[in-house]
């Protein structure tokens, strides 16, 4: 059995944000991630409708809470913070029933 968690956070851009500034805050965002115990993978996307799908893998339960508290006090995450609609947020965690994975490495 995975003891994977899954964090699943979906929300909307403040009104009259420019994607640009969405952009700016990866680097920040996904450094602060890369020291974070238990880290393993961040994917972002967007659908049809603008909501932003944040994926992220960590290790176990208790590293995706760990973090998820530092998230908020970090100062390199603000930037993201700052151009989100706090009121379209929603975030999960859920522990994997199955995984599987066909390579492993940095994405292209």
């Amino acid at each position: 059995m995975t003891t994977t968690v899954i964090e699943l956070v979906t929300y909307k851009l403040k009104q009259g944000v420019d994607k640009s500034e969405l952009n700016d805050s990866h680097p920040k965002v996904n450094a602060f991630l890369k020291t974070q115990q238990g880290f393993l993978y961040r994917s972002l996307s967007e659908d049809k409708n603008g909501l932003l799908h944040d994926i992220v893998y960590w290790q176990d339960m208790n590293c995706a809470e760990l973090a998820a508290k530092a998230f908020e006090q970090s100062a390199a995450c603000a930037s993201l913070m700052s151009i989100t609609d706090m009121e379209s947020v929603t975030m999960q965690h859920m522990t994997a029933m199955t995984e599987a994975m066909s390579c492993q490495g940095e994405p292209a």
